[in-house]
């Protein structure tokens, strides 16, 4: 199956946090610290976002993110709107539903060891919330936040021509693209999702989201 993953700083940022820190840190925890079941998850779950990742093309794959308001130095496409406004690109990514459905469930298991505070789990979860320079951050959310864009439809209409994007020869890859009107009516829809998703709950990050979608043009 394949999903669409915007080239967005905000959905990128939360997307490394998933494997590093809290795939990487929960992984390390000995079976003495975390029980049985849980560990096989976790690692299970490291397996699948290592799969996942290994698809993701070159503009998506930052090693170190850039600095804010610094121009991203990286291979990718431009995306236009049919007046030729450049708009955040969608990238058309391969996953399997299985290793989907693996990071589903570990996410619901982190949520609620987070929830409930107590056992060995919770414990680790604490533990890494409570390192240095992670206290502002808040990982098993940004997870469910990334997890919920993932597993948005991906619009037939869209996903055809942007499957051309990181195509091999002779039908790609390609350098720009621009949508046509229904498809860009399909994008809109899709980013508003994805707007809301990532950036529920702060009035402000709403607003810069909408913007950055261009979901304000006219």
């Amino acid at each position: 199956m394949y999903v669409l993953v915007p080239d967005d700083a905000a959905f990128l940022a939360r997307l490394r946090e998933i494997e590093d820190p809290l795939m990487v840190d929960l992984r390390d925890y000995g079976l003495t610290e975390i029980y049985l079941e849980q560990a096989e998850l976790i690692r299970s779950a490291y397996d699948a976002w290592h799969n996942f990742h290994q698809q993701l093309p070159p503009a998506l794959r930052w090693q170190k993110l850039p600095p804010e308001g610094a121009p991203q130095d990286q291979e990718g496409y431009a995306l236009h709107d049919p007046r030729g406004r450049q708009l955040t690109s969608l990238y058309a990514v391969e996953v399997s539903a299985r290793d989907l459905g693996i990071l589903r469930d570990c996410y619901t298991m982190l949520a609620s060891a987070e929830v409930q505070g107590t056992g060995p789990l919770a414990q680790a979860l604490s533990d890494l919330q409570r390192a240095p320079g992670n206290e502002s951050r808040h990982f098993v959310d940004g997870f469910r936040r990334v997890l919920e864009v993932l597993e948005l439809t991906a619009p037939y209409i869209l996903l055809e021509s942007l499957k051309r994007v990181t195509a091999p020869p002779p039908k790609g890859p390609i350098l720009a693209l621009t949508l046509s009107g229904d498809q860009y009516s399909a994008y809109k829809t899709l980013c508003e999702e994805i707007v809301s998703v990532l950036s529920a709950g702060d009035v402000l990050a709403v607003d810069f989201h909408r913007q950055m979608y261009a979901l304000y043009a006219s």
